[in-house]
C-alpha cells in the first residue's frame, strides 16, 4: 500500500483510458482506488465503525425520544440539540484541524464519543434514563462530532493525490451509507431482540473499534503554525471567514449546502421516525429497515460517483438537492397509499440523491482551499449544518400542527426552490468543474 501521497505527486488523471477502458477489474480499480493508500484504509475503516454507531444511534436516539416523551415536538428538538454544538464549536474545530495536528485532534474525539457512548448505555441499561440526560448526551454527542469532521476531511488530501480526492470522499460517503444498511437495519434487529439498551450498548462498542483504526494512522502532519494563544484564534477565525466569503465557488457551496441542511437532512432526523411510527404503522424496527432502504440506494449512489470521479460537478450539486426535494414530496404523497412497499422504493431512490451530494460538496471545498485552510473551510460547514437545528425545530412544529405528510412537502419544496435559485442568481455555481 502507498502511504506517502507526496512521493506520487507526478500520478495525473488520464481521463481518455478512464472512459475507454471500462473492464469489470478496471472498473473495479477506478472505484477502490483511494484504498490504495495505507492512512486512507485506516481512517476509511474508522469511519466505517463511526458510521455504524452513527446509524445506529439515528435509529434508536429519536424511538428513545419517543418512548419516553411520545412528542413530536420533543423528537425535533432534540434532534436539533445535536447540531447545535457546530454552530459554537464548528469553526472552531476548523482552527483546530489547521493549528494541530489533525490525527490528534481526529483520535481525542473518538475517545471522547466512546465515554459518552458507554455512559448513555449505562443510563439505559440500569433504567435511569430522563428527558434531560438525552438532551445532554446529545450536545455533548454533538460537540464531538463538530471537532471530528474538520480534522478527518481535512486529512484527506494529504493521504491521496489531488485528483482522487472526489474519489475518497465518495469512499467515506459509500461506507456511511454502507452502514446505514448494517447500522440502521442490524438496530432494527437488534431492537426486535434485546431492546433499546441493546443498540446502545453495540454503540459503544462502534465507537471503540473507531478509536482502534484512528490510533494506528500515521499521517504526516501538515505545515501549520501551531497553537498560539486565543488571540491567535480569532485572528484564525476571521481569516477563514474572509477567505470563504471571497472565494466565489467556496461561498456559493455553503449558501447550497445550507438548503439541504436546513431542508433535506430534517427527513432523517425528524420526519423518517414520525412516518414509521404514526403514518405508515411499521414501528421502531420499521424505521430501522426504512433507513437501511435509504442506505442500498445510498451505496450505489456512493460508489457511482467514486466510479465516475465526474466533472461539472456544479451543475451535478444543483440536480442532487433538486432531485432531493422532489423525491421527498413524491415520497410523502405515497405514504398515503397502502403500499409500503412503494415507500421504500421511493426512499431507495432517494438514498442515492443523497450520497451523491456532501461528497462533492467536501471536494469542491477542500479543492478550493490551500492546505493549512482546508480545516477552517470545511469548518464553515458548521454553519450550513446549524440549519439542520432550525429545520430540526420547525420540522417538529410543522408535523405536530399539520401532520408529518404535509409538512413533509413543505420541507421537499424548500430544497427545489434553494437549487433553482442558486442555478439563478449565482451562475459562479454552475461553471464549478
Amino acid at each position: 500500500m502507498k502511504s506517502d501521497p507526496a512521493k506520487n505527486a507526478d500520478i495525473t488523471a488520464d481521463t481518455d483510458s478512464l472512459q475507454t477502458n471500462l473492464t469489470p477489474f478496471s472498473l473495479l480499480s477506478r472505484t477502490f482506488a483511494s484504498l490504495a493508500y495505507r492512512d486512507f484504509v485506516f481512517l476509511w475503516f474508522g469511519q466505517i465503525t463511526h458510521a455504524g454507531a452513527l446509524w445506529m444511534d439515528m435509529v434508536g436516539r429519536p424511538l428513545l425520544v419517543l418512548a419516553v416523551t411520545g412528542s413530536p415536538i420533543h423528537l425535533g428538538l432534540v434532534m436539533a440539540t445535536r447540531t447545535v454544538p457546530t454552530i459554537g464549536f464548528g469553526v472552531l474545530a476548523g482552527v483546530a484541524a489547521d493549528s494541530l495536528n489533525r490525527r490528534t485532534v481526529l483520535l481525542i474525539t473518538k475517545i471522547v464519543a466512546f465515554g459518552l457512548g458507554t455512559m448513555f448505555a449505562m443510563l439505559i441499561v440500569s433504567g435511569r434514563v430522563e428527558l434531560w440526560h438525552i438532551y445532554v448526551f446529545t450536545f455533548l454527542r454533538g460537540a464531538t462530532m463538530a471537532f471530528d469532521q474538520p480534522a478527518r476531511r481535512a486529512m484527506v488530501p494529504s493521504i491521496v493525490p489531488i485528483h482522487l480526492v472526489t474519489n475518497a470522499m465518495a469512499l467515506s460517503n459509500g461506507s456511511v451509507q454502507m452502514m446505514r444498511i448494517l447500522g440502521a437495519g442490524g438496530a432494527g434487529v437488534i431492537i426486535a431482540l434485546g431492546g433499546l439498551k441493546a443498540v446502545f450498548i453495540t454503540i459503544a462498542a462502534f465507537y471503540a473499534l473507531a478509536v482502534v483504526s484512528t490510533w494506528l494512522l500515521q499521517v504526516k502532519d501538515h505545515k501549520r503554525e501551531g497553537y498560539q494563544g486565543v488571540r491567535q484564534v480569532g485572528i484564525d477565525l476571521v481569516q477563514g471567514m474572509r477567505f470563504a466569503w471571497n472565494n466565489v465557488t467556496v461561498r456559493g457551496i455553503l449558501v447550497i449546502s445550507a438548503g439541504y441542511f436546513g431542508f433535506g437532512i430534517t427527513f432523517m432526523t425528524v420526519f423518517g421516525p414520525l412516518f414509521a411510527t404514526q403514518v405508515l404503522g411499521i414501528g421502531q424496527s420499521g424505521f430501522g429497515y426504512m433507513m437501511s432502504a435509504a442506505g442500498i440506494g445510498g451505496v450505489i449512489g456512493a460508489f457511482l460517483l467514486a466510479s465516475l470521479n465526474p466533472r461539472r460537478r456544479g451543475l451535478i450539486i444543483l440536480a442532487m438537492l433538486a432531485s432531493v426535494g422532489l423525491l421527498l414530496i413524491i415520497f410523502s404523497a405515497s405514504t398515503y397509499s397502502d403500499s409500503v412497499t412503494l415507500v421504500f422504493l421511493i426512499v431507495s431512490i432517494l438514498g442515492v440523491s443523497t450520497s451523491a451530494f456532501l461528497p462533492i460538496i467536501n471536494s469542491v471545498l477542500l479543492e478550493s482551499a490551500p492546505e493549512n485552510m482546508r480545516g477552517r473551510v470545511v469548518g464553515l460547514l458548521s454553519l450550513d449544518r446549524g440549519m439542520t437545528t432550525l429545520g430540526g425545530a420547525l420540522a417538529g412544529f410543522l408535523a405536530a400542527v399539520m401532520g408529518p405528510q404535509p409538512a413533509q412537502m413543505i420541507f421537499g419544496l424548500g430544497c427545489i426552490i434553494t437549487a433553482l435559485a442558486m442555478y439563478k442568481l449565482y451562475p459562479a455555481v454552475r461553471r464549478i468543474d
